[in-house]
């Protein structure tokens, strides 16, 4: 077999296309036979065929993927092969690591690994032992093949149950190889450095289970691995650039591990940290000219060294500088290296002002940036957002600037000062030298202060932090000379953006300067993409920050601007161009419904060009709604766009996903039109709009229906009442037919997800004329609530019976306890669903109306929900050990089950607690967040420091939240409402004072004897408030 594996492997790889094919089918009749494989690794490890192994490495590589195992099989006709070839194959391909040829090696390694992957250790129990042996065995190559295994076993195959066992013989060998290195290359110390810090992982996993372990493995092992990253760090290749590239590698992964082990196991490494620091800061401070050299310099040397490893990593310098600068963002908020960030007074220290300045170094525009941006608007807006996904050394470097500013407000920025001062006058001192690259240190200057000019602004403001910054000084010298360099672009159009980002404290005198010359930059002919783009983003902060009397006269040539743009631009740069026309018609409505026929049709040109594009759709329909709030505009809107979408409805061979960015557009105009509206939405609009619901069977136009048919139901009910199709055929049948159809259980739950909130419009709105098929409705709701799991859909339902209870109360209880569906009451399906799902809902509107049916749930003094119990807390198993998912599905969880008024009351207090400000609702001990009790040691217990764990809790998130991010604030149709507008801390707190008061259904009993310590703190705290 051997023989003729190898001959047809010659074949396979002969030029003659004939012989070729001929080939691959012997092959294939060759793999079915159970000794193929066998011979596949035999000829792989073999030295009979020194030249030919890898083909036959390569053939064992696809087979073992492909064929391994019944759930790899890719062939038709394909099988597993038997027991006692697989032992044959993993006896002999193990041999393979530690070939002297290093692509024998890592094909080799691959194929142990997969194997592994699916047989170890039931199959394979003595792969480690092997594993470990060439280790231990002094030869590299052995090593360097056994090191590949481990570490996708690691990753993949080891459990933590088994570390405990394994570590302590592994870890040694680990260190043994970081250490020798002399005898071992850069990248095989490196993976031993990778494969350690899965192991940090893992033990951190570990520490959940059985934390008194964990530590015991870990404390004693970290200070000599830190002495060794320590050496590795402060060691410097010389003479020979290869090898230098290759010791960043191996830096990389340590600089890793430190971030990892400081993460997992933080007062372990504390006391190591300024040591690692030093070489850290060293590297980061000594790449800098070199960075200069060959990225920002347009004499740069577009060969920098860098290479891909074997595992497809790119290494390189510029590589490990974002691992030094993702070292210096997690060590900065430490207590052991305060010290370099500050004096013992508190102020900023000469080290704090010398890393900002490198950063600032690190944050100029690459050349290879400007050539592309000047070609390519679309690239220079993705990579100049503030939440880009683009990440280089200049988005980096930004990043680590926004940590240090957290962690040290006031004394950032005075070092920031410093820092910038001196980059300037160099800057200016390069300029006049002659040294064309001088404005690029400068616009990296304004990047700095421009990305943090909220924070700046507001540090300014409070004279306690006492900021040395002189704004003024730099806008005064700086600024308003750049915005003249017309010949340096990206400077000019840094300026423009710069000040902008100051809009909202801009004296009037700037003001007044700044405006005209980002528009006259926008409309100039001159300008090249950055400057336009640039004096995009400036007029748009402009247009919302600024007062209109500086941005008025202004409106009509921003307005022009942009459209003149529109119909060249796409993707990122259109998105910017649809916010900044957005931001313009806002200024004053009577202006922009002047300009009406041009705006209008630039808009849906672009709608034309993006119809199924749904992020784009997403800002041609905010700007749509700018169009449609303003009753100066909103009808010649009507008279244009009513007509066009008309046409779009009734065009056959539509994609669905074009009828519902249409039917969007539509909801858009109903949403902010009178009420009233215009005939024509409902002798026009309403019937194509129910064709398209009834006849297209796609998720997005359902949903996207759903929404319109409410908007229209609030606006214009009575038109829908009165309409008749010419069968006679209300309006309201249609509407009444569309609800039942998405109620049936053999429609997904997907394309009824707005359902419930169409159901409450139609009851609010249409009353009476529904009072008939009402019940039907409501037992179509129960049906479906008793069948999905589907979250969302359920909070659409569950709604629905929350807005009656509030309203209806006594009537909708009789309908539910008179329900029967599957042997199960209304009431006890619509109970048990909601106190499960409660905790779930979103959207501030729809937690005031669960919260406040709930309530009014449990002032009812009815036998029927006094009896009913609901689902509690989970049962824990203390004995479970981890709950893998085979384990979980074998195992559900188990509930407890307590009585509905009980859970009610639970569910309740929890929102309460929401509701309370940070230092008054109950907060996790420290201790028991992982090992670090009184060791705890980052800046978050100092109460001078700021950090990114400041919103401890959900609610101090939302509040923080402005008001037009949540959908719901921008529903116009909420305004208005009592419950809207009902505040549920004051709500809750008078609710709960009455439910004790008057001991409300056993209130004082359940909340002495069912509620947790932290459940009574809170309601504590409100009764006694």
């Amino acid at each position: 077999m051997d023989q003729a594996v190898y001959e047809t492997l010659l074949k396979v790889a002969d030029p003659d296309g004939g012989i070729r094919s001929a080939a691959e089918a012997r092959l294939k009749e060759l793999g079915n036979a159970p000794e193929y494989p066998v011979s596949l690794a035999r000829l792989t490890v073999s030295r009979d065929f020194p030249n030919d192994n890898y083909l036959a490495a390569l053939s064992l590589k696809t087979y073992v993927t492909t064929r391994w195992t019944p759930k790899d099989d890719l062939s038709p006709n394909g099988f597993e092969p038997p027991q006692e070839s697989k032992k044959a194959v993993r006896e002999i391909i193990v041999t393979g690591l530690a070939d002297s040829e290093s692509k024998i090696r890592v094909v080799c390694a691959y194929v142990v690994s997969k194997i592994a992957h699916d047989d170890f250790p039931e199959d394979w129990p003595h792969l480690l032992d092997i594993l470990m042996s060439y280790l231990k065995s002094n030869s590299a190559d052995s090593v360097h093949g056994a090191m590949r295994v481990l570490l996708e076993m690691v990753k993949k195959d080891i459990s933590i149950q088994q570390l405990p066992q394994i570590g302590p013989v592994l870890i040694p060998e680990l260190y043994s190889i970081l250490t020798r290195d002399t005898v071992y290359s850069f990248r095989t110390r490196g993976r031993a450095v990778d494969i350690f810090s899965s192991c940090v992982q893992m033990l951190s996993t570990l520490r959940e289970e059985n934390p008194a372990l964990a530590d015991q493995f870990i404390a004693p092992i970290i200070p000599q691995w830190m002495q060794a990253f320590s050496v590795i760090l402060n060691h410097h290749v010389q003479g020979n650039p290869e090898k230098a590239t290759e010791e960043y590698g191996l830096k990389m992964e340590v600089v890793k591990c430190i971030c990892t082990i400081s993460g997992e196991f933080p007062k372990y490494i504390s006391t190591s940290l300024p040591l690692l620091f030093e070489p850290i800061w060293m590297d980061l401070f000594n790449l800098r000219e070199r960075y200069v050299a060959e990225f920002v310099s347009e004499t740069g040397d577009d060969g920098a060294e860098s290479f891909q490893d074997s595992d497809g990593n790119e290494i390189g310098f510029q590589s490990l500088l974002y691992v030094l600068f993702d070292f210096v963002a997690a060590a900065c908020t430490k207590k052991t290296v305060r010290h370099l960030f500050l004096t013992p007074e508190g102020t900023h220290t000469s080290f704090f002002e010398q890393l900002l300045y490198v950063y600032i170094i690190y944050m100029q525009i690459t050349q290879e940036q400007a050539e592309t941006w000047l070609s390519d608007a679309n690239q220079f807006v993705a990579d100049e957002e503030d939440g880009t996904f683009t990440f280089n050394a200049r988005v980096a470097a930004i990043d680590v600037l926004l940590t240090l500013q957290e962690a040290y407000p006031a004394p950032f920025f005075n070092a920031l000062g410093v820092a910038l001062q001196r980059h300037i006058g160099e800057s200016n001192e390069a300029r006049a030298a002659g040294n064309e690259e001088w404005w690029k240190v400068q616009e990296a200057c304004l990047l700095a202060i421009g990305r943090l000019s909220e924070e700046l602004m507001e540090s300014l403001e409070d004279e306690s932090q006492k900021i040395q910054f002189d704004l003024k000084s730099l806008f005064d010298h700086v600024v308003l000379e750049d915005m003249k360099a017309a010949e340096y672009p990206f400077l000019q159009g840094r300026a423009f953006v710069f000040a902008s980002e100051f809009a909202k404290i801009l004296p009037a005198e700037m003001a007044a300067q700044y405006v005209p010359v980002a528009v006259h930059a926008l409309q100039a002919p001159a300008s090249g993409i950055p400057v336009k783009i640039s004096a995009l983003r400036a007029l748009h902060n402009y247009c919302k920050y600024l007062d209109a009397q500086y941005v008025t006269p202004y409106q009509v040539n921003i307005m022009e601007g942009a459209c003149q743009l529109l119909p060249s631009a796409t993707e990122e740069s259109l998105m910017l161009l649809m916010d900044t026309l957005g931001s313009a018609v806002r200024i004053n409505g009577e202006v922009a419904a002047k300009y009406e026929h041009i705006l209008t049709p630039a808009v849906l040109d672009i709608w034309k060009r993006f119809p199924s594009d749904s992020i784009i759709t997403s800002y041609i329909l905010d700007v749509f709604e700018e169009f449609a709030k303003n009753p100066h505009y909103a009808p010649a809107l009507y008279a244009r766009t009513l007509p066009f979408l008309n046409q779009v409805f009734t065009a056959t061979g539509t994609d669905p996903t074009v009828y519902s960015s249409a039917v969007d557009l539509l909801t858009a105009m109903i949403t902010y039109g009178p009420s009233p509206l215009p005939n024509e939405f409902s002798e026009q609009m309403f019937p194509c709009l129910m064709q398209l619901a009834w006849n297209v069977p796609d998720n997005d136009l359902l949903q996207s229906a759903q929404e319109c048919l409410r908007r229209f139901m609030i606006k214009d009910c009575e038109h829908i009442i009165q309409w008749r199709d010419p069968a006679g055929k209300s309006g309201l049948d249609y509407v009444i037919h569309f609800v039942a159809k998405l109620l049936d259980p053999a429609n997904s739950e997907s394309e009824a997800l707005f359902v419930g909130d169409l159901i409450v419009t139609l009851i609010q709105k249409a009353g009476s004329n529904i009072a008939s098929v009402l019940p039907d409705l409501l037992n179509a709701v129960l049906v479906r609530l008793e069948t999905t799991s589907y979250q969302p859909f359920i909070q659409s339902l569950v709604l629905v019976f929350a807005h009656l209870i509030i309203n209806q109360q006594d009537t909708v209880l009789q309908f539910l306890t008179s329900t029967n569906i599957n042997n199960k009451s209304g009431l006890e399906i619509l109970m048990n669903t909601w106190c499960d799902n409660h905790d779930s809902f979103s959207g501030y509107y729809s937690l005031k109306v669960s919260d406040i049916a709930l309530s009014k749930l449990l002032l009812v003094n009815d036998p029927r929900l006094q009896s009913m119990t609901v689902k509690g807390e989970i049962v824990v198993n203390p004995d479970g050990g981890i709950v893998t998912r085979s384990r979980a599905k074998r195992n559900p969880d188990q509930y407890t089950a307590i009585p509905l008024y009980t859970k009610i009351i639970k569910l309740l207090v929890a929102d309460l607690g929401n509701t309370m400000p940070n230092d008054q609702a109950p907060q996790e001990d420290a201790e028991s967040v992982g090992d670090e009790g009184e060791d705890w040691e980052d800046l978050d217990d100092d109460p001078t420091f700021s950090s990114r764990q400041e919103f401890s809790f959900l609610s101090d998130i939302l509040a923080n939240i402005p008001d037009d991010e949540d959908d719901e604030e921008n529903d116009p149709g909420l305004k208005d409402d009592p419950i809207y507008k009902t505040d549920m801390k004051e709500y809750l707190t008078d609710f709960f004072r009455n439910c004790s008061t008057h001991n409300v259904n056993h209130f004082v009993e359940i909340c002495q004897h069912q509620l947790n310590d932290e459940e009574k703190h809170i309601l504590s705290l409100a009764l006694n408030a």
